[in-house]
């Protein structure tokens, strides 16, 4: 990888779901970075949480914003593609709102976030929760006060996670899940940045993992359908956590990297 590569690409910014410590996405990111792109990464007040009766959502996306997001777009000018795994997609989408490439252009500024990659994450309204748009509640294989209140962890999760990912590796990952608040599950989100529809056509991705136990395919595809925006889809036939630690991490790097081409030719466009 030259410096020219790193220097001609956009940051990826990669936003993890709920529950995982960054060893879950360790490789996964650095074959993302083999590819060219500089990458960073962001975790949450209400992941492991010293409150977690004050973690919600948006202290999750204003953390997110303020740490990492504005510093790039802000301080060094860069342009920024979000890649958002569950959860991710909600604190991910909020702090990205008002931060588009396209709007920046048109002020005159360098820097922005040229797109939005989401793979089995949560993409929901302003107002709207995870637990929203599952019917209202956490589903059944989430614990509720687990370890102690106001904390959740999953239920067995190598059979709602991890299905097609090899034992071993499942289990291992399983052993480092940690605690998450159910407040950032409960609370409202604040607006997140898709609704800004001109400023992201045609620079929302998804990348649907088929055999998803937790995020089920059919609820991947009616949160898309519900935000009334045009998408880029792919399908993995995979877990919910078949990009990062099964045989099929390569092809998903390589859904990524065309998700960011296609935003990249609308920036040229846009530039042009």
């Amino acid at each position: 990888m030259t410096t020219e590569q790193i220097k001609d690409k956009p940051t990826v910014l990669f936003l993890s779901g709920a529950w995982f410590r960054p060893s879950t996405y360790k490789k996964f990111l650095s074959l993302v970075q083999e590819a060219g792109y500089p990458i960073h990464s962001a975790s949450y007040p209400s992941l492991n949480p010293e409150d977690p009766f004050t973690a919600d959502c948006a202290t999750d996306s204003l953390s997110v914003r303020e740490k990492v997001l504005l510093p790039l777009i802000e301080a060094q000018e860069k342009d920024v593609v979000l890649v958002m795994h569950s959860y991710g997609g909600i604190p991910g989408s909020v702090a990205a709102h008002g931060l588009s490439k396209v709007q920046r252009v048109k002020e005159g500024r360098e820097g922005g976030v040229l797109g939005l990659v989401f793979m089995s994450g949560f993409v929901v309204g302003e107002g709207l929760s995870v637990a929203d748009g599952q019917g209202g509640s956490l589903p059944p294989w989430v614990k509720e006060d687990d370890p102690s209140p106001g904390l959740t962890m999953p239920i067995d999760p190598v059979s709602v996670l991890s299905t097609d990912i090899e034992p071993s590796v499942a289990q291992a990952n399983a052993a480092e899940i940690i605690p998450h608040a159910t407040l950032a599950f409960k609370s409202p989100s604040p607006t997140p940045a898709w609704t800004d529809a001109a400023a992201f056509q045609g620079r929302l991705a998804y990348l649907v993992c088929t055999e998803d136990q937790a995020v089920p395919k059919f609820g991947q595809e009616a949160m898309m359908q519900g935000t009334g925006q045009e998408w880029i889809v792919k399908e993995l036939q995979g877990s919910h956590n078949a990009p990062f630690l099964s045989n099929k991490m390569q092809e998903a790097v390589d859904a990524v990297n065309k998700f960011i081409h296609t935003f990249l030719s609308r920036e040229n466009g846009l530039s042009s």
